[in-house]
């Protein structure tokens, strides 16, 4: 079973996602720019393209200013997977917002998957190829769920699996094809988009114009708001975010094709993830390929190789007589890539304004398929003066991450808690 790969980056590794998307919509060069935008949106993943196609939709004039291309970061390399909630649970919500606040987010929340769900199940979006269904598991004995261990055969075969349930209103997709469809929607509706973009200066010109220096070319763009949606990364421009987030990365692995080994193990059609705060989650694809998702750094960088690696070890861990097959079979790992996102202290993202005519959406923490785009949406309400439903983001305090020291304090807490997780199976 061969796992050899050039040890490149994971970060800027290939996906099996780029490599079964459909085609990229031909966006807009600096030649097509107006002279004066309504909102300028920087960063072009899940929640950028929600709040273009909203405020295009309502008839503003919007730019939408990608430093790659669409999809390069991680709306678009993720694991696929759209369920209720937020990043934090919600006794962690209400017990730091306060119960009329978590139960508006709640509300949001399942606005934010219903949207998603619309859109996935459309005939439009059909390159989505969604699949109703997740699980969830537990290995731990005393935090059963109501799938006994007995009854979890129908779903998988892994002795280290207590108990599951079973979410129907989740689903998974293809989340690049997902940002292509709804990148052709936003140009539809209007939106000028600019891909491999990067901003290089941002300040504001008069008090209700802010001007934008974009490369490679050095050209200026003006527009009247700006919202950042870049996940809390970027220049000196964005400091004020990037304060309050730590950039942390997961890891995913896909197999080569092995359909008949996947229907033995993994007799489901849902995504499975497991309770741990730093747990595995995974799903078979349509190809016949097993989607691995797992760990979490603050601090590293890891080659591809080293991706795979790990996965192959994990698949071991957690699925032993699946990984047996797999060798006898010469199936290894043909894609292996890490994404990056924004983590809050308490998991919460910042949604709201970052100054007079400025907004910000980010630190979704890896819960971002169904909340960024509400997120976006609520933005777009406000900027077009339809509504205003941010007052449960302003009860989010703001809490400085501290930069390396954040970021230690980060990796220094997931090695904890998944040391707790380890005693605490060992000891159910």
């Amino acid at each position: 079973m061969s796992s050899a790969a050039p040890s490149f980056s994971a970060s800027f590794a290939n996906t099996w996602y780029s490599d079964t998307a459909v085609a990229v919509s031909d966006c807009h060069g600096i030649d097509d720019i107006d002279d004066l935008y309504d909102v300028a949106i920087i960063g072009a993943g899940l929640a950028g393209l929600s709040a273009a196609l909203h405020l295009a939709q309502s008839g503003a004039r919007v730019v939408l200013i990608e430093k790659y291309n669409i999809g390069d970061a991680a709306s678009g390399r993720n694991g696929g997977f759209c369920t209720n909630g937020w990043a934090g649970s919600e006794a962690a919500i209400e017990k730091l917002l306060g119960p009329d606040n978590a139960a508006e987010l709640n509300a949001l929340a399942s606005e934010g998957l219903e949207w998603m769900r619309a859109r996935c199940f459309s005939q439009s979006y059909s390159a989505c190829q969604p699949v109703n269904g997740c699980l969830t598991l537990s290995l731990f004995a005393d935090d059963p769920l109501p799938i006994a261990q007995s009854e979890l055969g129908d779903f998988i075969k892994g002795p280290r699996y207590k108990s599951g349930s079973v979410d129907h209103e989740g689903f998974h997709f293809h989340p690049l094809n997902f940002l292509r469809c709804l990148t052709a929607e936003c140009l539809e509706a209007g939106v000028t988009i600019l891909q491999n973009c990067p901003v290089l200066h941002m300040a504001e010109d008069t008090p209700s114009r802010t001007l934008i220096t974009v490369g490679p070319t050095q050209t200026s763009i003006a527009a009247k708001t700006t919202v950042i949606t870049t996940g809390g990364t970027g220049g000196a421009y964005f400091k004020q975010l990037s304060k309050l987030l730590v950039p942390v990365q997961t890891f995913i692995a896909v197999s080569a094709p092995m359909p008949e080994i996947l229907a033995q193990h993994i007799p489901t059609p849902y995504a499975i993830a497991d309770t741990r705060r730093a747990g595995n989650y995974f799903r078979k694809l349509p190809d016949g390929r097993l989607l691995w998702g797992m760990g979490i750094s603050a601090l590293s960088a890891p080659s591809s190789a080293y991706v795979r690696r790990l996965a192959l070890q994990d698949i071991a861990a957690h699925l032993p007589d699946m990984i047996k097959e797999m060798v006898a079979a010469k199936v290894g790992i043909d894609y292996a890539w890490s994404g990056t996102m924004g983590y809050a202290r308490h998991f919460m993202p910042y949604v709201g304004p970052l100054g007079s005519n400025s907004f910000c959406a980010a630190g979704f923490g890896g819960h971002g398929m169904n909340t960024a785009p509400i997120a976006g949406k609520l933005i777009a309400e406000v900027i077009s003066g339809t509504a205003n439903r941010l007052e449960p983001f302003h009860a989010v305090p703001k809490q400085q991450t501290y930069g390396t020291l954040g970021k230690t304090a980060a990796e220094a807490y997931y090695r904890m808690i998944q040391g707790k997780d380890r005693l605490k199976e060992f000891l159910a």
